[in-house]
C-alpha cells in the first residue's frame, strides 16, 4: 500500500487499523493526528492510552505530538486498559479519547480507538469528520506559543481500583473469599485487575499479567491460554475462571466445572440473579445485538415482561443506544456488557464484580445457577481437526474470511468472540465456527431463520473450516 491519503481506506469496523510501522507509520500517526486535533478544536483535551509493546508507544507518541501542533492538550495514562481510558475521560472532562492497542489482532495488527466526551467511541460522523481534515490537508497548526501541554496522571488507576467497587456489595464479598483464575492476556488489565479482586479478599491466581512485546506478533488470549485457564480453574476448585481481551474490555468467563459460559447465558444470568435488574418494573429496556439468539429475547419477555430493543454490535452503537432508550442493561454477543448504572461502556473489571457479587449473593456454584436457562434452538456439528492445525486455527479463519472481502458485502458480517469467529447472513442466520478447549474437534453452531436455511449455514461453515486447515 502507498502513501495514505484518505482514511477510509484503513477504517475498519469503525477504526483505523492497520500493519504498525508499515502502513501506519509515526509519520502517518502524527498527520492523524493532528486531523484529530482540528476536528477537536484548539484548547481542547485529549486522554491518551496503549496497550503494552513498543509498536503502541512508539506511534502513541507521534500521534501526541501531533495532537499537540494542533493546541489541544494531552492527558497521558501511558499504558492503561480501555475502561480506565474511558474513566479517565469522564472524570478529567476531556473532549475526547484515542487508544492504541492490538485487541485480538495477529502480526504486527495496530488498531486505534477513538472516544467521545462520554467514553462512547467515535460515530461514522465523526471519524469522517476527521477523515475531511486529513484528506483535505486541512490541519489546524496551533502558534508556536499555544501548542498544547502533555500531562501525566499518575495515580488515575489507583483512583479508578478504588472506584469501580463502590458499586458492588464489597462486605458480602468480602465475607465469601472466592477463588477466581484470571488470565490478562499480556494486556494492561494486569495493573488493576488482580489487585481489585485482592482487595476484596478473593484469592486471585493471575497469568500472563505482566508484559510481553511477543504479544504483537501473536493473538491473545488464544486457544492455548484459554485452555490453560479451564484447567487450572478445575485444578485448584476456583469458583470463576476469567480470560481478558488484552485491552480490558471484555472476556470470556468459565464455570467450576471448566465451561465456556455464552454470551445469551451470561445476560440471563443478569437478568434473573442481579437484585438491582430484578426488581425494576415491567417493560423496564434491555438492549442487545441484532445476531442474539432467540431464546435471549424470549427469555427476557417472559421474566419480566422487559422491552427488547436490538442494536447493530458496531463500536460505540450500543452505548448509544443505552442513552437514547434509558435501557438498564445491554449486551453485545461479543461478550461485552453494559451497566448504565456504572457507565454506558462495557469494562470487563466491573462485569466480573457484578459476576462475583451474584456468586456471593446465591451462595451456588456458577454451573448450578445456569443450568436452568433455556438452551437456544439451532443446529450443531463437530468437525475433527489434527492437534498441529488446531492451535493457529482463529487466525487462518480469520485471514479467510478478511481475504474475501466480506466487509463490502452487506449482506455478510461477522464478530470476534476471542475463542472464535461469529459470522452473520442477512435472511439466513448466523454460525459460530470455534475450537474446542477439550477435543481437537471444531465447533459449528447454527441458528437459522428456519431449518433450510439452518442446512445452508452449517454447509458454508464447513466449507469455511476444509479450506482453513488446507
Amino acid at each position: 500500500m502507498g502513501e495514505i491519503t484518505d482514511l477510509s481506506t484503513i477504517i475498519k469496523r469503525g477504526r483505523i487499523e492497520a500493519k504498525g510501522n508499515k502502513i501506519i507509520t509515526p509519520e502517518l500517526a502524527a498527520k492523524i493526528g493532528g486531523a484529530v486535533g482540528s476536528y477537536l478544536g484548539s484548547d481542547g483535551i485529549m486522554v491518551v492510552a496503549r496497550e503494552f509493546n513498543n509498536n503502541n508507544r512508539m506511534l502513541k507518541r507521534a500521534f501526541i505530538s501531533g495532537v499537540m501542533s494542533t493546541g489541544v492538550n494531552i492527558l497521558n495514562l501511558h499504558s492503561a486498559p480501555v475502561p480506565v481510558l474511558q474513566f479517565s475521560i469522564r472524570r478529567f472532562g476531556a473532549e475526547s479519547g484515542v487508544y492504541f492497542g492490538n485487541g485480538s489482532a495477529t502480526e504486527g495488527i495496530i488498531q486505534i480507538r477513538f472516544f467521545d466526551s462520554s467514553g462512547i467511541e467515535y460515530d461514522k460522523s465523526a471519524l469522517e469528520s476527521v477523515n475531511e481534515y486529513f484528506k483535505n490537508n486541512k490541519i489546524k497548526r496551533a502558534n508556536p506559543l499555544n501548542v498544547g501541554a502533555i500531562s501525566d496522571i499518575p495515580h488515575t488507576q489507583d483512583i479508578y481500583k478504588k472506584a469501580i467497587p463502590q458499586f458492588i456489595n464489597r462486605d458480602l464479598l468480602r465475607s465469601k473469599n472466592l477463588v477466581v483464575v484470571v488470565d490478562c492476556s499480556y494486556g494492561p488489565s494486569s495493573i488493576v485487575f488482580p489487585s481489585i479482586l485482592t482487595e476484596l479478599q478473593n484469592d486471585c491466581i493471575a497469568i500472563n499479567a505482566y508484559e510481553n512485546d511477543q504479544k504483537a506478533n501473536e493473538m491473545f488470549p488464544n486457544l492455548r491460554s484459554i485452555k490453560d485457564v479451564v484447567n487450572i480453574v478445575k485444578a485448584s476448585n476456583s469458583d470463576l475462571g476469567i480470560v481478558l481481551d488484552s485491552d480490558g474490555s471484555r472476556a470470556l468467563y468459565i464455570d467450576e466445572t471448566g465451561t465456556i459460559l455464552t454470551y445469551e447465558e451470561l445476560m440471563m444470568f443478569f437478568l434473573k440473579y442481579d437484585k438491582e435488574l430484578s426488581t425494576v418494573s415491567s417493560g423496564s429496556t434491555i438492549i442487545i445485538s441484532k445476531s442474539s439468539s432467540k431464546v435471549l429475547e424470549q427469555f427476557a419477555i417472559d421474566l419480566n415482561e422487559f422491552k427488547v430493543l436490538k442494536s447493530k454490535n458496531f463500536p460505540g452503537e450500543i452505548s448509544r443506544s443505552l442513552r437514547e432508550e434509558r435501557a438498564i442493561l445491554g449486551g453485545a454477543d461479543t461478550f461485552k456488557f453494559y451497566f448504565p448504572k456504572y457507565g454506558p461502556f462495557s469494562d470487563a473489571t466491573f462485569t466480573t464484580l457484578k459476576i462475583l457479587e451474584i456468586l456471593a449473593t446465591q451462595d451456588l456454584p456458577l454451573s448450578v445457577l445456569v443450568r436452568s436457562f433455556p438452551r437456544n434452538v439451532h443446529a450443531y456439528k463437530t468437525i475433527p481437526i489434527s492437534k498441529e492445525n488446531i492451535y493457529p486455527f482463529v487466525s487462518k479463519l480469520k485471514d479467510y474470511i478478511r481475504g474475501k472481502d466480506c466487509e463490502k458485502d452487506k449482506n455478510f458480517d461477522f464478530q470476534d468472540l476471542l475463542i472464535g469467529i461469529k459470522i452473520i447472513i442477512k435472511d439466513m442466520g448466523w454460525v459460530v465456527i470455534s475450537p474446542s478447549v477439550h477435543a481437537n474437534t471444531i465447533e459449528l453452531t447454527v441458528e437459522g431463520l428456519n431449518p433450510q436455511k439452518s442446512e445452508e449455514l452449517m454447509s458454508l461453515a464447513t466449507k469455511y473450516v476444509e479450506n482453513c486447515q488446507n
